[in-house]
């Protein structure tokens, strides 16, 4: 058995790192809730902006809409993924369920560009011999509006210039406060289902629109704001997935240390006991031999 002094200050450490593992838990708590704030707060706007894509789809229906062609006839198309996983570690199985996630989805590596959000994805795929580029139109990465409509325009240039031809998002979404699983989003092309009434909710215009300079062109604007709202509910979703992810974490490495200083104290006081039996014996036998 260890003296006391060593079992004491091993118990100094494990309560130091109790302090931060608990510290962090906190701060993924005030995150989480930050995320969610943010999220809420820009659905209604962007929902608007769907809205009135289906508005116009039914008053012009026979537009030309680059964002609809699938492109099935074109030999090798590229396929591209979004994926988005943390920075650092720390988060349970967050992002080994998300990198495991992304190799179920992509089927055909050669074919297969992955635009990374997030090092540890994009390190773990990297080396399982994915084509992964890091390069997805922003020089920083942060979880806001402005980020997401850049990251939305730059995967547009791609798709109209036919470096890609299919766009997907990967994310983690919380679907519950409890469960979280990954999810995937078709962004490119767009499919016309997405923007059509259901059966019996159409109504009647009561007058006509005129769009200037263009309802093509209004359309694009729509486009690029859908584009960037639906980027931007993904990256809203990974970020709080990932915080939630790192407050069990660090909840249970919490609960793990004070089990752990519990054991610690009890073998102290075993061994503090020892050591004071231990003297009162050497005493008596002292005593005895005088």
């Amino acid at each position: 058995m260890a003296n006391t002094r060593e079992i004491k200050l091993r118990i100094k450490g494990v309560n130091e790192t109790k302090k931060i593992t608990k510290a962090m838990k906190l701060i993924a708590a005030v995150k989480l809730r930050k995320a969610r704030a943010m999220h809420e707060a820009t659905l209604p706007f962007f929902k608007h902006i769907q809205e009135t894509m289906i508005d116009i789809l039914e008053r012009v229906p026979d537009m030309d809409i680059p964002y609809f062609d699938k492109r099935e006839e074109k030999e090798n198309r590229k396929k591209a993924y979004i994926v988005i996983t943390s920075d650092s570690g720390l988060t349970g199985g967050y992002n080994s369920n998300m990198i495991k996630f992304a190799e179920e989805r992509i089927t055909d590596k050669e074919n297969s560009i992955i635009y990374a959000i997030g090092n540890t994805g994009k390190n773990a795929l990297k080396a399982k011999g994915y084509h992964v580029v890091t390069d997805v139109g922003v020089d920083r990465f942060d979880t806001n509006t402005n980020v997401a409509g850049e990251i939305a325009n730059h995967m547009i240039q791609l798709f109209r210039s036919g470096e890609i031809d299919e766009l997907e998002l990967l994310y983690t979404e919380m679907e519950t406060l409890m469960h979280m699983e990954p999810h995937a989003i078709r962004l490119l092309p767009l499919e016309r289902k997405d923007f059509e009434t259901a059966e019996g909710e159409k109504v009647e215009h009561k007058r006509e629109l005129e769009f200037e300079p263009s309802p093509e062109l209004v359309f694009d604007v729509l486009t690029k704001k859908f584009m960037k709202g639906v980027m931007y509910g993904g990256m809203v979703e990974a970020f709080a997935s990932e915080n939630f992810s790192r407050m069990n974490a660090m909840d249970s490495a919490t609960s793990n240390a004070e089990k752990l200083v519990d054991k610690l104290t009890l073998n102290y006081n075993r061994a503090r006991q020892a050591a004071i039996t231990q003297e009162i014996s050497e005493i008596i036998g002292g005593a005895n031999n005088v």
